[in-house]
């Protein structure tokens, strides 16, 4: 194991821990929340040193499911500081931290017999893409939680102190909107090239398209797709587009799960 893992869990609580403070505090602790970026951009900074380390003991980010859990971690929380170059997003940020460190440690300490593999480089093209798609995603989701929440109080009159330091509804659903663009097109050719190496494999072919973890990577496809025509085509805002971005999210978090729990009974 890296030496730098344990660094990187410890910034990533601390950030954790700030974030939290910040959204459950009063008005003045606007500092909390600066320093709370600043130390999960160390944690960044930690956990590519950490991939960095495995890459010298020649285990590349995508020779297995659990590089690959930890390669998603690291990229969800890169997805997330460039979001907040644009929007401010602590109480997002307190939610999606606790996701990246349950990632982190299965990555790391989770059960696991399965070998590293030696994929193509059209293989290694669509887990690269996928894996940056998924994680572009999951900010959106925890986007779409906030939302939904948020929604459910303002209707009710009952904004709680957590949510009333939270952005507004509209910069929600923008910034909803900006990770589903991006983060389809990384998943469209991820799914295209994922096809074509599945179906180059010489064990199984074309089958393997109709295995559980194929047929739920096009769940998500189609609902991500049919969320973007809606929005274009109809003006889908709101809480239906933070229903569906979940569902997506939902439906590939199931094909990570599947391949998680494989890879932990292989052998």
């Amino acid at each position: 194991m890296s030496p730098a893992f344990p660094v990187t869990l410890a910034l990533y609580a601390g950030a954790c821990a700030l974030y939290l403070a910040h959204v459950s505090s009063g008005p003045s602790s606007g500092r909390l929340a600066q320093i709370a970026r600043l130390m999960l951009t160390l944690a960044f900074c930690a956990h590519a040193i950490d991939i960095g380390f495995s890459c010298v003991r020649h285990v590349e980010p995508l020779v297995n499911t659990r590089e690959a859990l930890s390669f998603l971690a690291w990229l969800i929380v890169g997805a997330f500081l460039v979001s907040t170059l644009r929007y401010r997003l602590p109480l997002v940020g307190a939610l999606l931290v606790p996701v990246v460190i349950v990632l982190e440690v299965a990555a790391r300490l989770g059960p696991s017999r399965e070998a590293a593999h030696t994929a193509t480089a059209l293989g290694m093209v669509h887990i690269g893409l996928a894996t940056a798609g998924v994680a572009v995603f999951a900010v959106g989701a925890v986007d779409a939680a906030v939302y939904l929440v948020a929604e459910a109080q303002l209707k009710q009159r009952r904004l709680g102190g957590v949510f009333r330091k939270g952005p507004p509804l509209e910069t929600l659903d923008s910034l909803n909107r900006r990770c589903v663009q991006l983060g389809f097109p990384l998943y469209t050719v991820a799914m295209v090239t994922g096809a074509m190496w599945l179906t180059r494999l010489p064990d199984g072919g074309a089958a393997r398209l109709l295995l559980p973890e194929y047929l739920l990577a096009v769940l998500a496809w189609v609902i991500y797709a049919g969320l973007l025509v809606a929005r274009l085509a109809v003006g889908l805002r709101g809480r239906r587009a933070a229903l569906a971005t979940l569902a997506g999210f939902g439906a590939s978090l199931c094909v990570l799960a599947i391949y998680f729990l494989r890879g932990a009974g292989h052998g």
